[in-house]
């Protein structure tokens, strides 16, 4: 058996490895050469299934662990609770924009602390490896037809464009390989600019998307098929026209990125695919001063947009507006429990996992809380009706589904709970002038501190169904699925609306489809109880952006967006996405006028949290210093 190490430099990997299938079955390639392994379409695409395995999007967990330092607290919409280990030293590392020494980490799958985006650089290598031997052996393949060589060809195609998407996206233009390195070509590679490998990308998704079939057979479920390939054009076009790569602002860019979205919609139309779920009823949900949903874990009339990201029992079943996701959990523990990962260890605290399995814990940055609307439709510093004294009223419905705040029943059964009330405990100062017993106390002892516990005031409730728990050896309520969402359908029509307001304005549309970029982001809103957009936000193209920007914030939370829509804005540096701010929620003594519910409420900095820093360098990610010091024509990324 041949083996090489893999590098950027070598990214030359043996014909005759085991690899596991993206489907979960073991397919060994011992002993087999690479005449054997195209010598029969099983075995071909049993090794192009091979790739799927080093496809680290921002919602997998490399080799099962959960990111250590993940886009929702770079991007300002979370911060981590987890208090011992390397976990916050990672984020500090980030906050310091030191990205140097984090892609310098060790980055090997399955490192616990480093990293998915450092895993993700080598792992894209070894993926885009595997493709190009396709690539390159499928037309041998023998007792192949047509249709099978055209599937595997568009699975190839489309793999290869979303790998250097992945890694483009971080580090800009890189070597758009189409062919594989030998051991004889000299490696004196320069690096391409971003321009070159987005035509590459653009090219091989445009070959994906022609011979991809529209669906796959019942046991083909869950591989991408030509909608994903749509999918992924309409984000990668849409990042190319956004500021941080279109310095110019040439609109044909934005006319490309409307092109590619409206081109998903009608083909979703015409199929009978990806159509939104409808969960409209949620504007009538009681959560008013003392309303009955208010304090409701899981209210009924959000239970079809609730379901599209977690549901009870372990068997998933594919979102009807989901393009494209991770379809298996991770078999893990001996007992060979199914628990969703990457988010809800990311979103969790101890109560929820016992015995230290690594939850994280993240909170909700009250800041970033600030961007729900009310259910009127407004900003909150735009309704006269907004009261930031009792702000957990009557808020975009959303607002229940993915923001866990004091006083809602939340079951902890995991046996002598930090916790055990009952329901969401996140005051500084509680009615018995005690600090909730879901926040950190400052006061907590250094062997306690894997008990992992809030500090931001606020909890993420979008990946943590009520009830949820585990303890050590694997046991407990583990009776629900997370859906690992790679690409759905309200992103599209996102992406269509900000991509037709850059280009024809709030009212114009894409030729081709008849809907306008504010009708496109009603659709959205509409489809959980939400108004259409304010007219006092859709009169100039600048208004209705800031509007588009709030809207991907709220639609698309703590699902891997927010961080690359801010660096592709250009807006990452501006103050009100550097700046930390939690939730102190504090006894007043009783009700009164001036406290509702007999809270204060403050949104406050805290002074021993290290605050983010960012300049124009940190817009584009350094590349592992080995790769330069081994081929200096490679060079540094540019600031680095």
């Amino acid at each position: 058996m041949k083996t090489f190490k893999y590098t950027f430099l070598l990214i030359l990997i043996s014909l005759s490895f085991s690899c596991e299938d993206y489907l979960d079955k073991e397919q060994s390639f011992e002993a087999l050469d690479q005449d054997d392994i195209f010598s029969d379409i099983r075995l071909a695409r049993d090794f192009l299934d091979g790739a799927y395995t080093y496809l680290i999007t921002e919602v997998s967990a490399a080799a099962g662990n959960p990111d250590i330092l993940p886009a929702m607290t770079m991007g300002g919409e979370g911060y981590p609770g987890r208090m011992n280990n390397n976990v916050p030293e990672r984020y500090n590392s980030y906050a310091q924009s030191d990205y140097l020494s984090l892609m310098n980490l060790d980055g090997g799958s399955g490192q616990g602390q480093t990293p998915n985006f450092v895993i993700r650089y080598y792992e894209s290598w070894k993926g885009i490896r595997v493709v190009n031997t396709m690539l390159e052996n499928i037309d041998l393949v023998e007792g192949a037809s047509q249709e099978d060589v055209d599937n595997l060809k568009g699975q190839a195609y489309f793999l290869r464009a979303f790998f250097y998407h992945l890694i483009t996206k971080r580090h800009g233009g890189l070597v758009y390989l189409k062919e594989n390195l030998n051991l004889n070509d000299p490696l004196e590679r320069e690096r391409e600019t971003y321009e070159s490998n987005l035509a590459d990308m653009l090219e091989d998704l445009d070959i994906a998307i022609d011979l991809l079939p529209v669906t796959w057979s019942s046991e083909n479920v869950g591989r991408p098929a030509k909608g994903a390939a749509m999918a992924l054009k309409s984000r990668i076009t849409l990042f190319a026209a956004s500021p941080l790569v279109n310095k110019s602002n040439d609109q044909q860019a934005w006319v490309d990125a409307a092109t590619a979205a409206a081109d998903l919609i009608n083909f979703a139309n015409a199929n009978g695919l990806y159509s939104l779920v409808n969960s409209s009823n949620a504007n009538s949900i009681d959560v008013g001063h003392n309303g009955a949903d208010l304090f409701e874990p899981e209210p009924s009339a959000l239970l079809p947009y609730r379901n599209i990201f977690v549901g009870q029992g372990k068997s998933k079943v594919i979102p009807q507006e989901v393009i494209f996701m991770e379809v298996n959990q991770d078999v893990v523990g001996t007992g060979k429990t199914l628990l969703p990962l990457p988010q809800t260890y990311l979103t969790v605290g101890f109560d929820i996992v016992k015995g230290n399995n690594n939850p994280m814990n993240i909170g909700a940055l009250a800041n970033f809380v600030d961007k729900f609307e009310t259910k009127n439709g407004l900003a909150i510093k735009d309704d006269p009706t907004y009261n930031p004294q009792e702000p957990f009223i009557n808020r975009d419905p959303r607002f229940y589904n993915n923001i866990l705040y004091d006083g809602v029943q939340w079951t902890v059964t995991s046996s002598s709970p930090v916790n055990g009330t009952g329901y969401a405990d996140l005051a500084v100062v509680n009615e018995d002038g005690e600090l909730g017993l879901d926040l950190h106390s400052p006061t907590t002892a250094a062997n306690r501190l894997w008990q992992v516990k809030n500090h931001t005031g606020y909890r993420i409730r979008k990946w943590i169904p009520n009830g949820h728990y585990l303890t050590a050896g694997f046991q407990g309520q583990l009776d629900y699925h997370a859906n690992n969402i790679i690409f759905r359908m309200p992103e599209v029509y996102l992406n269509y609306a900000e991509a037709v307001n850059e280009a024809y304005g709030p009212s114009g549309s894409a030729p081709g489809l008849a809907l306008t970029a504010v009708q496109a982001v009603d659709m959205i809103r509409n489809r959980v109880g939400m108004p259409n957009v304010d007219g006092i936000y859709t009169g100039s193209k600048e208004t209705f952006r800031d509007r588009i920007r709030n809207e991907r914030a709220i639609e698309l939370c703590f699902e891997g967006f927010r961080y690359d829509d801010i660096r592709r804005w250009k807006i990452a540096h501006l103050e009100e996405n550097l700046k930390l701010e939690f939730l102190e929620m504090r006894w007043q003594g009783g009700v009164s006028d001036i406290y509702p519910t007999g809270f204060s409420y403050e949104n406050v900095e805290p002074v021993d949290f290290r605050k983010k820093t960012f300049s124009d360098k940190n817009y584009w990610w350094p590349i592992p210093s080995s790769e330069v010091e081994a081929v200096p024509t490679f060079e540094q990324t540019e600031g680095w």
